[in-house]
Parts: structure tokens; sequence; C-alpha cells
């Protein structure tokens, strides 16, 4: 018998083929047999599976292939490498097309349903299931074709893919209606009820009810627990309460016997506990949830969308009582299991569809808790909701720069390639066009990069010893790196308005809470909107700015009580999706924050993604700038030229550069400057073809081009003086997130993981600029980008007038009349919250 040793394997069994042996087709089952018995403990033996399926492929034993591939199908799924069970699977697909070798394609497709799930990431499946589905409608399987098109469905819409999992379902509908199959039929219209819901699509889906239950009647069946619990959901939902108990209760009664220990039940208790809390029934309510946790905790497997529900409920109830310190316990654990659901999948989009589904649910319960408390009550659930497609980009690069130094040059390029195509197709946004129609069913699918990373990555784990892509992008990990940072001595300020108009504070081992203003809130949004398209008309925006800015500086009183600690170092901003909180607003209209910040005893920094930040120190030595010929801007040059005279440094001026003009120069430079004309990212329907130019013109500031390429640059600081630069938006065409998703072009430049962005929410004036930039340079030499940024900008309100005339002379040039007209303009302007409190600092963590 031939030993399952990859080096020797190989040989013996070419050695074999090349027999002239009329048994060998007996000799080839039985060690196919052989096989099959040792891959599931045998690494060796999967390996020789593989080379036992690749050396058959170029034979004529095809019934022998068969079974290989089955067999090498059974070990892919083991080992959970979806791509090589794909590539198998549709290899036996097409022999069976061609030679009829259904029985083994059957057993690879129940090989496929038994050994994939709990193996493989989630999002890879459905390439697995196409070749599934595409083997039981040639065999005329079509229960079987409809029941794997709803498992596709169900899973796509876990993770938010909801326009493939109403594909999977249609074409589903269409086989059933074809082969006039009532019961499946049913099944289907069953399952779109069900993703109806988990879409939130309450309407659609009560329209749907009377249709499904005559379905039932004709079938001669009663409504099925599922979808009589799917109905009570419904009702709980739409805040019909009695109805949904009762519903609930008659889903238990119903359950079979030996279903005790079912999930099913545990889920219906977990509903009806929150049912019966909302009727005031509490002790009632109290004990299905405690049925329901004993039952949970006997589960040895278990779907994380189940504790993750049950504990989201029970916190809910625990605020409802009064029982703060419950609920903030439930709430961390529901932050460890958002973290489980998000690392069953790879795709950023679904990672990010799996947390708009329980992101909002959690902010809110985290608004409902006292307004002070322990830190480490908070922390856990902050880092699971904040954690984002950013960071989780930036941790799949760590994953590829720890895997290039392990390789060798040659293997290092293909990774290379493989990379720079994930990030110019949409990495870490994707096009909502191609996001919709990401669908790994459709006839037609969209190329798929992703399928090559997960290809690579099941490839390169086990020859380099290295984890998946993104093993590193954890809650736990972002909450290390938030603790380190309040134990250096800032504080970390959370922002919540979506949630509750709520602003969280850690501080120390603390957190404090306070509210934020709502019709301030709502008139700046609106005039900030109206400017985006208006830019030249600013008095509106110039007023809501004002007023928000008092509203603010008196409901943060208990946050900014805190910050004006001497022992504090500075604030981490981190927004939420809404992005409507201008931070320096705030910080330099509050005068002992203000005072400190201008003697560079403290810093503000804006953190779009939750990622360890490599703060760069030292003044920059290579410097870029970027200017328009044709802004008609007064002080363009000055403000670069300033700028390269402040830092001491050589600069390269580009005057309307091409892209590959502008990408190269980028490659060795340290630090970018930008001064010309800029549009918001918000006139755009996708970020992704957002052009700082405009809806109408192209330039080098083109936001997927650098999305493709920021990510290889050098870089460190990007100082993006122009209007809107510093605009970011939480959605795509498809439409709003419901996580913390913002992109913009701060967010690019930061893909590098050591940059830091200073850009203007609004419009900015270019004289105002001028002596911002003439204030920042010089600290750049001393201090890194946030508190340089932070000392010039609270240094050019406070300037004594002796010291603000003698600004004005350094900058701007000799031709520029200093009028006493131009010295009281500038006066005025530096101290206009519409001034400052455009700037902030984008950083990572």
């Amino acid at each position: 018998m031939i030993d399952f040793k990859p080096a020797t394997f190989e040989l013996q069994y070419r050695a074999l083929l090349s027999e002239a042996n009329p048994e060998i087709d007996f000799v080839l089952d039985d060690i196919d047999d052989a096989l099959q018995d040792a891959t599931p403990n045998s690494f060796d033996a999967r390996a020789c599976a593989y080379l036992a399926a690749d050396i058959l492929s170029a034979s004529d034993h095809h019934f022998s292939l068969a079974y290989a591939l089955n067999t090498a199908i059974g070990a892919s799924c083991m080992s959970g490498e979806t791509e090589r069970a794909r590539r198998y699977l549709a290899q036996l697909v097409d022999l069976t097309i061609e030679k009829g070798t259904e029985l083994a394609a059957l057993s690879a497709a129940e090989n496929v349903r038994r050994l994939l799930p709990g193996n493989a990431k989630a999002d890879h499946a459905p390439n697995i299931l196409y070749e599934v589905i595409r083997l039981y409608i040639h065999l005329e399987k079509n229960d079987d074709a409809i029941r794997t098109l709803i498992t596709a469905a169900y899973l796509f819409a876990d993770f938010g893919a909801f326009q493939p999992a109403y594909g999977a379902l249609m074409q589903a509908e269409d086989i059933a209606r074809d082969n006039r199959l009532l019961q499946e039929y049913t099944d289907v219209v069953s399952t779109m009820y069900s993703i109806c819901l988990l879409e939130e699509d309450h309407t659609y889906a009560e329209n749907m009810w009377p249709t499904l239950k005559q379905k039932y009647v004709e079938l001669g069946k009663p409504v099925p627990t599922h979808l009589a619990v799917n109905r009570a959901t419904l009702l709980f939902r739409t805040k019909q309460y009695q109805a949904a108990r009762e519903a609930y209760e008659e889903a238990l009664e119903g359950l079979e016997a030996g279903n005790e220990r079912d999930e099913g039940r545990a889920s219906i208790l977990i509903n009806l506990s929150a049912c019966l809390r909302e009727l005031g029934e509490r002790e009632l309510s109290d004990a299905k949830l405690a049925e329901a946790r004993m039952l949970v905790r006997t589960f040895e497997e278990v779907d994380p969308e189940l504790p993750l529900e049950m504990e989201l409920i029970a916190s809910k109830s625990a605020v409802a009582k009064g029982d703060f310190f419950e609920a903030g316990a439930c709430l961390v654990r529901a932050a460890k299991q958002l973290d489980a659901g998000v690392a069953l999948v790879e795709k950023l989009h679904y990672r990010r569809g799996f947390r708009e589904r329980y992101v909002p649910r959690m902010e809110r319960l985290l608004a409902s808790l006292p307004t002070t408390g322990s830190a480490a009550h908070v922390l856990p659930v902050i880092s699971a909701t904040r954690a984002n497609r950013v960071s989780d980009w930036l941790h799949f690069l760590d994953w590829v720069e720890v895997l290039a130094t392990k390789m060798p040059p040659d293997e290092q390029q293909a990774l290379d390639e493989l990379v720079e195509d994930l990030a110019h197709f949409g990495s870490p946004h994707l096009l909502g066009h191609r996001e919709k129609y990401d669908d790994p069913l459709a006839a037609m699918g969209m190329r798929d990069p992703w399928r090559n990373i997960a290809e690579y990555a099941d490839k390169v784990t086990a020859s380099y010893g290295v984890g998946r892509p993104f093993d590193g992008a954890t809650a736990e990990g972002i909450s290390e790196t938030i603790s380190k940072r309040l134990e250096e001595g800032y504080a970390v300020l959370v922002n919540m308005v979506v949630s509750g108009h709520k602003m969280l504070l850690l501080v120390g081992n603390r957190y404090v809470q306070c509210d934020l203003p709502q019709s301030e809130t709502r008139e700046f949004f609106e005039a900030l909107l109206k400017h985006r398209s208006e830019p030249n008309q600013a008095k509106t925006l110039g007023q809501a700015v004002i007023a928000y800015q008092a509203a603010l500086l008196s409901s943060m009183t208990p946050v900014l009580s805190e910050l004006e600690a001497d022992s504090c170092k500075g604030v981490i901003f981190i927004p939420d999706g809404s992005n409507l909180t201008p931070i320096n607003l705030v910080m330099v209209g509050a005068p002992k924050i203000r005072a400190r910040m201008a003697a560079g005893a403290f810093e503000v920094r804006t953190c779009i993604a939750p990622y360890p930040a490599k703060l760069p120190h030292g003044a920059p030595t290579s410097c870029l700038g970027v200017i328009e010929s044709d802004s008609g801007l007064k002080y363009d040059r000055a403000d670069v030229e300033g700028f390269f005279k402040g830092v001491e440094s050589e600069g390269r001026l580009l005057v309307d550069p091409s892209w590959e003009s502008f990408a190269e120069a980028m490659e060795s430079a340290d630090a970018l400057v930008l001064s010309h004309h800029g549009s918001s990212v918000g006139l755009f329907t996708d970020p992704f073809v957002a052009d700082m130019a405009g809806p109408h013109r192209r330039s080098a500031m083109s936001l997927s081009q650098l999305q493709g390429t920021a990510y290889r640059w050098p870089h460190r600081l990007a100082v993006l003086g122009t209007c809107h630069s510093g605009g970011l938006v939480n959605r795509n065409h498809q439409g709003p997130f419901r996580s913390h998703d913002l992109m913009g072009f701060p967010t690019v430049f930061l893909l590098n993981g050591r940059a830091e962005v200073i850009a203007a929410s609004w419009a900015i004036f270019d004289r105002f600029n001028l002596l911002f930039t003439n204030l920042l340079a010089p600290a750049l030499r001393t201090a890194h980008p946030s508190l340089a940024a932070s000392t010039a900008l609270a240094l050019l309100f406070d300037l004594p007038c002796d010291e603000f005339a003698d600004l004005l002379r350094r900058a701007f040039s000799a031709d520029v009349q200093r009028t006493s007209v131009l010295h009281a303009q500038m006066d005025n302007l530096r101290r206009q919250p519409f001034c400052y409190g455009a700037y902030q600092t984008y950083t990572l963590l």
C-alpha cells in the first residue's frame, strides 16, 4: 500500500498509473477509500488527496478521477480551503455533465453540506454553492437545488448582502414554478418573508403574509413553527406586543417533543422575554430569559447571533429595571459575540454588513447607561462598535507585510499584485454598484478579487505559518490600544449623535457621558448640506456654526471640565457615522483648553479608524506641494512655499499635475501640501467616484486612484489646504451605512498606517489658511502633526497684537499692502468659529 507522505506519494502514484495493470481502477478505488479514512485526522493525507486528484486529471480514468475529486473536495472543506474546494467541485460537475459521474458528484455535494460550515469563511462559501446548484440543476434534482439556493440566500442576508439573497430566491422561485413544486415554492416565499424581516422591510413582509398562509392551506399543512416565530417577530417590531406574545407562546407549545434543547426553542424564549418586558411582566420576562440562558449554555457550538440577540435583549431588560451594572455586563458579552460574528467573513462589505445589524442597537443601549461609571464597563462595547472597514483593511495590510518578510522576492511580487488589484477594485471602499452585483450565484457574475485572496490565504497559512488575513482585526486589540492611550494620559471622546445625541468620554479608568444639543445639531447639518452645493454662500453656515458652538460648549460642560485637567495630554475624538461634531469648534472655543493647546500642552486629533497609530516624529524632510494654474487664489503659492520654509525643507511644487506625475512624486514625499479649490465628497453619489476638483472635473485628487495607491506611499503628513477636504460620508451609492465607516480624502491618505492628515470640513479662506500654515510649519520641526496643528490653531486665536502683526509681516509677501484694514480683517477672521472650527487633524488610534 502507498504511504501518505506527500514527498513519496506522488512518485508511487504516478508509477502505479504507468503500469499496464487491468485492475488499476480497483487499486485506485482502494487508495481513495484509504485516503477518505485518513483525511479527517491527517494533513499529509489531505495533501495526498489533492495530489491524487491533480494527477488523475491528466488521465482517462474518469470514474477514478471523480471519486478522487470527491475526496479532495472533502479534504478541502475540512481545511477550510474554499477556493480549492470550488475548483475541484467545478471540475467534478463538468466531468459529471460530460461523463455521467453523478454518484461521486452527489457525494461531493453532501460533503460540502456536511463539512463546510464551521470550517470555512462564510463569504467564500457561495462560490462553492454555485457549483452544487449547477450540479443539482443538471441532474434535475430541483428540490435539492432550491434547498441550496435558500441556504445561500440566508447566508447572504446574514451579512447584509440582500441583493444576491433576493437573486438566489428569484432563481429558486423560477425552478419551483417551472416544475410545479408547491411545497418548494412555499419554502421560497417563506424565506423571502424571513429575509424581509432581516432587512427591516416590515411593510413588504406584512403584505406577503396572506399569500403565505394561503400556500399552507393549499398544502393542507399548518404554518411551520419557524414561520410562526417570524410572524411573531414582525408583530413585536410593530409594537403589537400582546399578539406577539400569544404567537410566541403558541410556537413554544408547537415544538415537537424532544426539541427541548433546540436552538429554535432558545430563540423563542429570548424573544418572548422581550415581549413580556414590553408588556410590563418583568418577573416572567426574567424567568424566560434565564431559561434561555441555561439552554444556550448547553450548546457545544452556537451561531454567534443567538447569544448576541440574547445579551442585547437582556441588556435592555436590565436598563428597564434600572440594573445598569447588569446592563453593562450584558453589553460587554454582546460585544464579544459581535466580534465573533464579524470574524466569520473576510470581505470588507460583509464584515460591515454584519456590524450594521447590531451596532445601532448596542450604542442605543450604551447611551442608556448612567452618566458616569467605570471605563472597563464600556470599553469593550466601544471597541466592537467602532471597528470598521478601514481598521480591518489596515490589519489586512499588516498581514501582507508580515507575510512578505517570509517570502522570496518573486513571491512577494505576486502578493503585491494581488493586493494592488484588490485595492484598486475597491478596498476599503467598494463602489456601491460593485457591492450590489457582487453575486457569486449570478450567471454573469462580476469579477471578484476576494476569491484570489481567499485562494492565496488558503495556500500561505499552511506554507508560512501565518493566520488568516483578519485574525489581527479584533475588538480586543482595539481595547488594548485605547487602554494604552488612556495610560499615556490621553482622553478618548466618542461621539454618539445618531444613537441618542450623546457624547461619551473615557478618561483614566472612568467614563463620563453628556447630552448633545438636538435642534442646533439639526440646523448645523442642514446649513452644512446647503453650503456643500453653494460654497460661496457661507453666511447661513456661519450663523449656524456660532449657534452650534454655543450649544456644544454648554451641553458638553461635564466633558470639558475633565479635559481641562493638567494631567490630560489631549483628546482623541472618535466621530460617529454622522460626522456632525467639528471637534475644534469646541476645543478652541473653550478658553482653558485653548490656552493649553496654545502652550503645546494639549492636542486634538480625530480618529477615523481604531487602528494603532504610528505617530511620526521629526520635521518632514521631503515635501511636495500642489496648486492649480487657474484657481484664481491669491495666496496658494505663498502658502505652499511658506510651508517649505517653515519646516526648513526643500520642496517640490507641482502645478496641475497629471495623476502619473503626482503619484511618482508621492513615492518619495514625506509631506504633501495642497493649496487649491476643493469640493465636498458629499456631492458625489458614491465616494468611490469623488474627485476633489468637483463632479464635473478630473484631477490628480481622484479618491479611487488614491485609495488604490496611497497605502504604498511613505508620507507622514498630508495638509489638504482646500475647501471641504475633510468632508466624510458614511454611505455608498446603495445607501447610508448604519455602522461607522466614514470615507473621504482624509481616509485614503491614512491608509499607509503612518500618516496624519490636516483638512477642513467646509470652505476655508485662503488668507486665514496662510496664517495657519505659517504657524503650523515651524511647529512641525519639534512636534508631531496633531500637536503642531492644535498649537497653531489655538495660538492663532490668542496671539497678542504685536506678535500677530509680526505674523502678518512674515506670512504676506512684500507686494501685499499691510494696511490697518487688512490687519483688522485678519484680526477678526482669526477668532471666527467658521474659520478655526473647520480644521481637524485626522489620525488613526
